[in-house]
């Protein structure tokens, strides 16, 4: 019974430390050119490597070429069970005050394995409260906006919903 104690002690040590000392900046630099191929460009951000994760400051993002948003702080939190984006500070460009809401203070992605087939999303900004999720297997994006402060830029991609609020809803 011991040896079995140490034997699992051990597998579990063995794994946390693989964790802890993963270079996760290089998963990074790997998600990043895997976006470089669908026109999706990063640049200008600092990264840091961090016991559970990575942290990326002041990072600019371009589609297509055309700047698209900055952002002041993005943490990437991987745990075993339970992972987490958190972005501080989006300010999109001004050429999208149009299409798009001009701030947005705190948008929190996170994926739990007890669901594994939903990413919960919230998050506020001029536009108000968001709380969303996006269905992996249905590839369908649902966004429902229960206190509505600024919504004119973003009214014509969504629908009322009497009991809720306003809904964005896509597919991907």
């Amino acid at each position: 019974m011991q040896m079995v104690k140490r034997i699992v002690g051990g597998f579990f040590l063995t794994l946390i430390l693989l964790w802890l000392f993963a270079p996760k900046v290089e998963l990074y630099y790997l998600l990043e050119k895997s976006l470089k191929e669908k026109n999706i460009i990063i640049s200008n951000e600092t990264v840091t490597d961090t016991w559970i994760g990575l942290k990326i400051e002041n990072a600019d993002i371009y589609v297509a070429g055309a700047k698209v948003a900055n952002t002041a702080k993005l943490n990437f939190n991987f745990l075993f069970f339970y992972n987490t984006l958190k972005i501080n500070q989006i300010n999109m460009d001004k050429s999208l005050s149009k299409m798009a809401p001009k701030v947005i203070n705190n948008l929190n992605a996170s994926y739990s394995i007890l669901n594994p087939l939903k990413v919960k999303l919230t998050g506020d900004g001029s536009f108000g409260v968001l709380d969303g999720e996006v269905r992996l297997m249905e590839k369908k994006v649902e966004i429902l906006f229960p206190v509505a402060k600024e919504l004119k830029t973003i009214k014509k991609f969504l629908k009322k919903d009497k009991e809720k609020g306003w809904l964005y809803e896509t597919n991907y």
